[in-house]
């Protein structure tokens, strides 16, 4: 039965076993078909806001500006920084989840539907990384909104700076930080000049870009996978594994994440500002 590239364009929406059923062969026939004829791949939809024309531009054009910095190496001494909720609730994707019973009550009993709270207890967490080292994790208190007053002085004064400090030891460094209401607010601009050696002000670090940013890209994915690959009774257990994987992560991984920063900002470029794809 000839397959045409085109007809899959409608079918998308679709996984491969119920277009198979729908065409009336295998599934193993029609995988063949999509690999080996069509030279197609199957991949899983991810959901990302759609980025304004603008927004591209300023990626684009931002993007070409600290790729150039590169050149000089100044990644390797750039301290990325960013915030993240983590929840008592294990995480887990319900299209790998799957349980073998005979009956739909056995398969219930060994998990088959997973209960999550609408609102489950969680803390917020602060993290800065280079290529050389990491921050101390800071812990959020619950119920405490990060506005500019509490990035200041709970963030910047009381956890980035003494870090810095002293792992840097009198050396240049620059500071990284996104987008977000508190970062980008003008006294939290002001501090970073104020007491900083070197920072990336608002309109340099390109917008809506956790592509670019290592520990969006790759630490707190490889992070919530350790710390929620299970549920926890209190916060207080969910802190401590959090502050053990946290202090576990590898200086060899650290560096190779930071690494692969150049090579994004060229991904990013390459596609005029669109996000690029995940690797």
């Amino acid at each position: 039965m000839p397959v045409r590239a085109e007809s899959f364009a409608v079918l998308v929406h679709r996984s491969i076993r119920k277009m198979a059923e729908g065409m009336k062969i295998s599934r193993r026939s029609l995988g063949r078909i999509v690999k080996d004829k069509l030279k197609l791949n199957c991949y899983r939809v991810r959901k990302a806001a759609i980025l304004a024309e603008a927004t591209t531009k300023k990626r684009l054009e931002r993007s070409k500006k600290l790729l150039q910095r590169t050149r000089n190496y100044e990644h390797l001494v750039t301290v990325f920084s960013d915030e993240k909720l983590f929840t008592v609730q294990a995480e887990f994707n319900p299209q790998n989840h799957r349980v073998l019973a005979e009956t739909s009550e056995e398969a219930f009993a060994n998990g088959k539907t997973i209960h999550q709270a609408s609102h489950p207890a969680s803390v917020m967490v602060f993290a800065a990384v280079c290529a050389a080292g990491k921050s101390p994790l800071l812990l959020v208190d619950q119920g405490v909104k990060i506005n500019k007053e509490v990035y200041i002085s709970q963030i910047l004064e009381k956890t980035l700076l003494p870090w810095a400090q002293i792992h840097f030891n009198r050396r240049h460094w620059i500071f990284q930080q996104d987008g977000a209401p508190a970062h980008t607010a003008k006294l939290s601009q002001q501090w970073c000049e104020t007491h900083l050696p070197a920072f990336i002000p608002k309109d340099e670090w390109p917008p809506s870009s956790p592509d670019l940013n290592p520990l969006d890209y790759s630490i707190w994915g490889v992070l919530q996978n350790k710390v929620n690959a299970k549920p926890y009774s209190s916060i207080e257990a969910l802190k401590k594994t959090l502050l053990k994987e946290w202090d576990a992560l590898s200086p060899d991984y650290l560096r190779a994440t930071i690494d692969a920063y150049p090579r994004r900002l060229r991904a990013v470029i390459q596609k005029r500002g669109d996000r690029m794809e995940q690797n």
